[in-house]
C-alpha cells in the first residue's frame, strides 16, 4: 500500500541459520555440507547439534534449542533467522532525505532499527511511485544503483545478495542481508529485454502489478473498483514463462484474481504474495481468498502477511492505533539505555509494560496472528512469513509501531502455541525455501 506521492515444493532441504545472538551481536557461523568453509567446524546432520556460536546451519531438520519457549521466547527470536519480504524504505530515502543507517524519526524502518528488531534480512521493494508517469525502467535503474552504493558504503553491515548462494554468504558473514524485489510491472516498459535486465542486477521478484493495470495485466484494484476484466494479456502471460526460465519469482500481490488463476495455470514454479492477507477475515481487494491461499500452497510457494491494518481490520480506527502506538513507544523509550545491547532484555521489559498499559481499540497483532493462524490451518505451516510493507505509508498495528518490535510477533507465536521449529518457519525458512528452489 503507498498513498505516498512521495517516495523481495515443498520437499526440499530446509535450511536453518541465524544472525543475531540474544544480545544482538553478530557471531561466526558453521556451515554444513559441501557449503562449509574449510576452516570451519562440521555438524553433520545425525548429530543434530549446533555450536553455541553457529549463525548458519544447512541441515535435513530444523534444529531446536529452547525448551521453555513462554521463557525464552526473545531469546528464540534473536537466535532465529528472521526475513521481511516487503519494505519501501526507498521511497523515503529518495523523497524525503531519510538516510538508511540512521534512527529516522520519520520512518518505520532503517538500519539501526532492523539490528534491534531482529530482522537479518529486508527484501526492498523497488517501485515506482505514482508521481512519475513515464521512464519508470530508468527511475528503477536508480533505485537498484543505490541498493549497490550502500553495499559498497557499509561492507561490513550491509550485503546485497543476488541468489541463494550469495545471500548465504552474507549470512555466514553475520551482515544484514538485502535482497531486491519489484513492485508493479509497468517498470520493465512492455520490455522482455527491460525484465531480463532487472533480473540481470539482481532484482529476484516482480510483482506484476501494482494498484494499477499495466502491459502485463489486470490490478486487483481496477478489476474490483472498476469493474476492468481481461487477466494477463499475451505479454503478460510470456513475462511469466520469462520468470519461469530466469528464476524469478512471481509476485502475486496487487494482482487481478483473473490474472491470479492464469498464473497459477501458466507458472511452473512456486508462486508468492510478498505482502498479502486473508480475505475472509478482511475483506478487502489486496488480500487472498481461500482457494487463492489453496493454490499458492499447492505451488510450493509462500505469502507475507501484511502489516497495514486496513488489510488486516478493515474497521480499525487508525487514529486510536496511532494514539496507542505513541504510548507504547514514549512510555517504553525509558528502557532503552537500562538495556544497551541487550535487545532480548530489552523486549522482555517492553512487552511487560505493553501488557500492563493495554488500551482497547485500534488493531492489536493479535489479530495478524490471526490471519496466520487461518492459513495455517487451511495449507498447513509451511507457506506463510512477514512481509511487512513498512515505509509503504501505512499504519500498522497497536504493538508494532516500527521495525525494532518484530520480536513481539514471536512472543505471540509462541502463546498461540506454535513449536519453535514452526515459528522459525514462519520467520524466515519458509521464504528460504522458496528463494533457493527459484533463486539458485
Amino acid at each position: 500500500m503507498k498513498q505516498l506521492i512521495l517516495v523481495f515444493p515443498a520437499v526440499l532441504l530446509f535450511q536453518y541459520f541465524t544472525c543475531l545472538s540474544p544480545s544482538g551481536e553478530r557471531k561466526d557461523s558453521d556451515l554444513t555440507n559441501n557449503e562449509i568453509t574449510s576452516n570451519r567446524t562440521s555438524v553433520t546432520d545425525s548429530e543434530n547439534k549446533v555450536n553455541e556460536t553457529s549463525k548458519l546451519k544447512i541441515m535435513d531438520s530444523i534444529n531446536t534449542k529452547f525448551t521453555d519457549l513462554n521463557k525464552d521466547a526473545f531469546r528464540l527470536h534473536y537466535d532465529a533467522i528472521v526475513i521481511d519480504t516487503h519494505n519501501d524504505i526507498l521511497m523515503p530515502i529518495f523523497m524525503q532525505g531519510a538516510i538508511i543507517d540512521r534512527n529516522n524519526s520519520g520512518t518505520q524502518s532503517d538500519l539501526v532499527k532492523w539490528k534491534k528488531g531482529g530482522l537479518d534480512v529486508q527484501v526492498f521493494s523497488i517501485y515506482v511511485p505514482e508521481r512519475y508517469k513515464s521512464n519508470h525502467f530508468n527511475y528503477v535503474m536508480k533505485l537498484i544503483d543505490k541498493m549497490e552504493e550502500y553495499s559498497t558504503e557499509f561492507p561490513n553491515d550491509f550485503h546485497l545478495a543476488r541468489d541463494y548462494s550469495g545471500l548465504m554468504a552474507g549470512l555466514n558473514s553475520g551482515k544484514f542481508c538485502a535482497l531486491m524485489g519489484g513492485e508493479g510491472g509497468n517498470m520493465i516498459e512492455g520490455s522482455m529485454e527491460n525484465l531480463e535486465t532487472l533480473y540481470s542486477r539482481g532484482v529476484r521478484y516482480l510483482g506484476l502489478t501494482w494498484n494499477t493495470s499495466n502491459a502485463i495485466g489486470t490490478s486487483a484494484r481496477d478489476e474490483t473498483e472498476k469493474g476492468r476484466t481481461g487477466g494477463l494479456t499475451e505479454f503478460g502471460r510470456q513475462v511469466v514463462k520469462r520468470m519461469n526460465e530466469l528464476g524469478m519469482l512471481i509476485d502475486v500481490s496487487h494482482l487481478g484474481e483473473t490474472a491470479f488463476w492464469e498464473v497459477v495455470e501458466l507458472s511452473n514454479s512456486p508462486i508468492i504474495a510478498s505482502h498479502s492477507n486473508v480475505y475472509s477475515l478482511a475483506p478487502h481487494y489486496r488480500n487472498l481468498t481461500d482457494d487463492q491461499i489453496k493454490a499458492i500452497a499447492k505451488s510450493g510457494g509462500y505469502i507475507g502477511m501484511n502489516f497495514f491494518n486496513k488489510f488486516l481490520d478493515p474497521g480499525a480506527n487508525v487514529s486510536q492505533i496511532k494514539s496507542i502506538q505513541n504510548k507504547y513507544r514514549s512510555g517504553t523509550k525509558q528502557f532503552e539505555d537500562e538495556f544497551g545491547e541487550d535487545y532480548a532484555g530489552f523486549n522482555e521489559k517492553r512487552y511487560e509494560y505493553m501488557q500492563e498499559n493495554r488500551s482497547d481499540g485500534g488493531t492489536s497483532v493479535d489479530v495478524m496472528i490471526d490471519h496466520i493462524d487461518h492459513i495455517v490451518k487451511l495449507v498447513g505451516i509451511d507457506y506463510v512469513g512477514l512481509g511487512s510493507d513498512f515505509d509503504g505509508s501505512i499504519t500498522t498495528m497497536n504493538e508494532i509501531y516500527d521495525a525494532t518490535c518484530y520480536p513481539i510477533i514471536t512472543k505471540k507465536l509462541v502463546e498461540r502455541g506454535y513449536t519453535e521449529e514452526q515459528i522459525r518457519k514462519i520467520l524466515g525458512l519458509n521464504f528460504i525455501r522458496v528463494f533457493k528452489q527459484v533463486c539458485k
